[in-house]
């Protein structure tokens, strides 16, 4: 007969083909000894110094790969613009017709004869001409091409492709395939949940760098036709679309690195550096002037962050939730004396939430095929919330980009706009990171940011029209709450999830994210500029019901993210 068990044992219980293994380990310790501010991955992470010299050096490399993130995102504005644009004039009129405003009077005057001015009576018409150069003519479509104006974005993709007037709908698939790339996330977060967050990020990183480099080598020397370099243009817009994957997976990470009391200055790091990467696109887009060099100065970029991968870290609440407490006491030891603490500071602490561990459960499956999903997605609370954040995540990137791109598109500098909307975003991210630390919280803060977003986002169509300061001004406010709340919902959605399934609920959370980030340039290239002030007015209809919804989700300031170990169970389970 076995000995009976004392309240200093625990037991390991294996299950191998239905016969049950129960064996005594002492484990030498005294439950009495233990307090709750101790038995804590949380409060280890503090004792090792939970925002010192090891995370502050990790956190700038890791946000490099937040800034690859901002680059990728707003190539489109600038690779794939669309450049003001005429009727080419036909060849026996101007044989050499490839200046968009005149070279000399004769040129202005043959240019005027054929094509019709627009309603402002300041531009010519982009799509139309007169049919033999008479006004009395009837007006056709561009009989010979168009001709491009340069002076602003130099040589787009969309001026190679002609990607304009009847054919302009096609260019919104580049922005489609690289926000679609986002819905790798419902398999890539799984995995990382399952497999680590480092392994995937190296992983993800290589798949991107090699096949956009590939990709681009034949874009760049090799002779096809514009059909042919449309689609692979497509392909490396999806390869490049899955830093989207890796910062996701990054943020968790800076998330995981510290304690509770920075989880939401290190995710506002992280947006700052997106912010700064929106800058670099548009300091990219103003040297180079052409999509292709755009395209490899992006590319290089990535690949600067590359090295740093091998130096990468593992998620410490990732190693604890899996139970590799080798590899997370090694961590955990890099990360005091990197941080100047000494092992008596953080080790006999670390040893009791060790022991203080419950039954450990070790499931040996003979399938060939491991369950990647955790079963507590099958739990109704957290589907709910699930939901919940999924159409939060959908209505929030679709403001983003509905104002970031009408920005772009206002009658200033697309650098200017860029680089104004990037500083009023940094702004922004310091705002979030000051509200959730305020009695607000995550909760209270994101309703709060909410609430201005929809009254914006309301005055924008209201103010256009009226007075163009005042739509730029308001414009940028919305920029400036979308950010916020944005950034204030990528820092709490992890947080409300625990650590077993936090990658797989943050890449639903992103996934559905990118509906809306393709929702917003799509609308924007097929519904008429008359018909656009309509489309925000919808959008704050879907925010009011992202408020009301939000209302079902917990409050998570202070709550430690290190959850229960998902190979774990109590006692009173068994």
């Amino acid at each position: 007969m076995s000995p009976e068990l004392s309240e200093h044992d625990s037991i390991d219980i294996s299950i191998s083909k239905g016969n049950l293994h129960v064996e005594k380990t002492d484990v030498n310790r005294s439950l009495s000894s233990l307090t709750p501010t101790i038995n804590s991955l949380d409060n280890i992470l503090r004792k090792c110094g939970d925002f010192g010299r090891f995370q502050l050096i990790h956190y700038f490399f890791m946000n490099w790969i937040s800034m690859s993130f901002g680059i990728t995102s707003f190539y489109y504005v600038f690779g794939a613009a669309e450049a003001e644009h005429r009727c080419r004039l036909p060849h026996h009129i101007w044989p050499n017709d490839t200046q968009y405003n005149p070279v000399d009077k004769m040129h202005e005057m043959y240019i005027n004869k054929y094509i019709p001015k627009d309603v402002s009576g300041q531009k010519w018409e982009k799509c139309v001409q007169y049919s033999a150069g008479n006004t009395n003519d009837t007006l056709v479509s561009c009989l010979n091409g168009w001709v491009y104006d340069r002076s602003v974005f130099g040589y787009t993709f969309t001026e190679e492709a002609n990607f304009v007037c009847e054919y302009q709908a096609r260019r919104s698939w580049l922005a489609v395939a690289i926000q679609s790339s986002g819905f790798s996330l419902l398999i890539i977060g799984s995995l990382a949940d399952k497999y680590g967050r480092k392994k995937m990020i190296v992983i993800i990183s290589i798949i991107l760098s090699v096949t956009c480099f590939l990709t681009q080598i034949i874009l760049r020397w090799m002779s096809i036709t514009i059909k042919m370099k449309f689609f692979i243009l497509l392909l490396n817009q999806f390869a490049s679309g899955l830093v989207t994957s890796n910062f996701s997976l990054v943020l968790i990470l800076m998330l995981e690195l510290t304690s509770s009391a920075y989880t939401s200055f290190a995710g506002n790091l992280a947006f700052i550096s997106y912010s700064i990467g929106e800058v670099l696109v548009a300091l990219f887009a103003y040297l180079t002037r052409d999509w292709q060099d755009l395209k490899w100065a992006s590319l290089i970029f990535i690949g600067l962050g590359l090295p740093y991968l091998h130096f990468m870290p593992e998620s410490p609440l990732y190693l604890y939730a899996k139970g590799q407490y080798t590899k997370l006491e090694s961590l955990l030891r890099r990360i005091a004396r990197q941080n100047g603490r000494t092992e008596a500071e953080w080790y006999p602490h670390y040893q009791d939430l060790l022991n203080s561990q419950p039954v450990k459960l070790i499931s040996r499956q003979d399938s060939i095929f491991p369950q990647i999903t955790s079963p507590l997605l099958r739990n109704r609370k957290i589907i709910l919330q699930l939901l919940i954040v999924c159409l939060m995540s959908l209505t929030l990137l679709m403001i983003y980009f509905q104002i970031s791109y009408g920005l772009a598109m206002m009658d200033v500098s697309p650098y200017l706009a860029i680089l104004i909307g990037a500083v009023c975003e940094a702004f922004s991210y310091i705002t979030s990171s000051i509200l959730i630390s305020t009695k607000l919280a995550r909760k209270g803060s994101f309703i709060f940011t909410m609430c201005l977003t929809i009254v914006f986002i309301l005055l924008i169509p209201i103010m256009k029209g009226r007075s163009p300061i005042m739509t730029i001004c308001v414009a940028l406010a919305g920029k400036y709450s979308i950010s916020a709340v944005t950034a204030i919902s990528w820092i709490y959605v992890p947080e409300i999830f625990p650590t077993s399934i936090r990658s797989t609920a943050n890449g639903f959370f992103i996934a559905f994210s990118r509906i809306g980030a393709i929702l917003a340039p799509v609308i924007s290239t097929l519904i008429h500029k008359e018909y656009l002030s309509y489309t925000f007015y919808a959008s704050s209809i879907f925010a009011v019901v992202v408020l009301f919804c939000s209302l079902f989700l917990p409050e998570t300031k202070d709550k430690p993210m290190d959850s229960e170990p998902e190979h774990l169970v109590s006692r009173n389970e068994i």
